[in-house]
């Protein structure tokens, strides 16, 4: 009995949500235009622009790689990128182009990465002025080029790709937003839905009357459609 009588609530609550189908129509609506239009009016949009490096071999060294060659590269990444990451890099960059921006906005929106098995690493810079993410990029190369020449005495990092001015952003995600936005204006709408039902303490068709008086339902008095008598 108790299974039938937890079939017999599931298919309640599907009727409910199924008659009250306007509501999440409605939420899911605004939610998602809602998203829509803070995302493309409010929102600055961020711009990225990367620049590639490559660690090569000294000019003294004979030509061909090998497996250390490789090692030595990757344990050389390691320190460029930290190098690259130093107050000493972020303030030099700084002074060359006027920034009116602090270490620590700096450093949140620079990141420096490997490429996996290779002696490939990028630079990359966000923005929200497309033009200054790239010179940022660039200028982040060439100081570091200058400083590892000057530290450890090597030059050795060629510029392979230069950064060039993004366009189109990469936050923020305006589909992403919206359906996201969809999603929880849907569980909004449905949470309302039970809430009200829930609420709702009046008797509507027999099965009411057995559930919550306790009394068997003897007779019922149709309704007619047509003229008033």
């Amino acid at each position: 009995m108790e299974n039938e009588y937890e079939e017999i609530d599931l298919k309640e609550l599907i009727h409910v949500i199924v008659r009250k189908w306007w509501i999440i129509v409605i939420l899911v609506l605004v939610s998602g235009i809602g998203a829509y239009l803070v995302t493309s009016f409010y929102i600055e949009p961020i711009y990225e622009s990367s620049t590639s490096l490559f660690i090569g071999k000294e000019q003294n060294e004979i030509a061909g790689i090998s497996i250390a060659d490789l090692q030595v590269g990757n344990k050389l990444i390691v320190d460029y990128r930290e190098i690259a990451q130093t107050r000493m890099i972020a303030e030099a960059v700084i002074d060359n182009l006027n920034l009116n921006m602090d270490l620590t906005t700096f450093r949140q929106n620079i990141s420096i990465n490997n490429v996996k098995d290779s002696r490939l690493f990028t630079i990359k810079f966000q923005h929200t002025n497309p033009q200054l993410a790239a010179d940022i990029a660039n200028d982040v190369a060439q100081e570091l080029i200058i400083k590892v020449s000057e530290i450890i005495d090597i030059e050795n990092i060629q510029v392979i790709d230069k950064a060039l001015v993004p366009i189109n952003p990469v936050k923020p995600n305006k589909m992403l937003n919206t359906a996201i936005a969809c999603v929880l204006g849907a569980m909004v709408s449905l949470f309302i839905i039970m809430l009200i039902e829930f609420l709702d303490n009046t008797i509507k068709t027999e099965a009411d009357i057995e559930r919550h008086l306790g009394l068997p339902v003897v007779g019922v008095i149709p309704k007619f459609k047509g003229e008033d008598r």
